[in-house]
């Protein structure tokens, strides 16, 4: 089991299949304005990493699996 501290304010996250991602919105939550420069930097690009995944998975969900469909259209076999 994995439990995740806050380095902040010593909060323990509770221990589930997303706590990295409860971490994630914990800090940013509770303590994104005292993050450093460089700490903001990185939390921003994870920030939009994750929205495009979830972006990406919703459109996935509607269109179907395009690669697949491309390559259907466009094989010869």
């Amino acid at each position: 089991m994995s439990k995740m501290k806050c380095n902040y304010c010593k909060k323990i996250l509770s221990d589930d299949a997303d706590v990295s991602f409860n971490y994630f919105q914990h800090l940013e939550i509770n303590h994104y304005t005292v993050l450093s420069a460089e700490d903001k930097i990185m939390h921003d690009i994870r920030k939009k990493m994750i929205k495009s995944k979830k972006d990406y998975d919703q459109n996935k969900k509607i269109s179907g699996n395009s690669d697949l469909i491309f390559n259907a259209k466009n094989s010869e076999i």
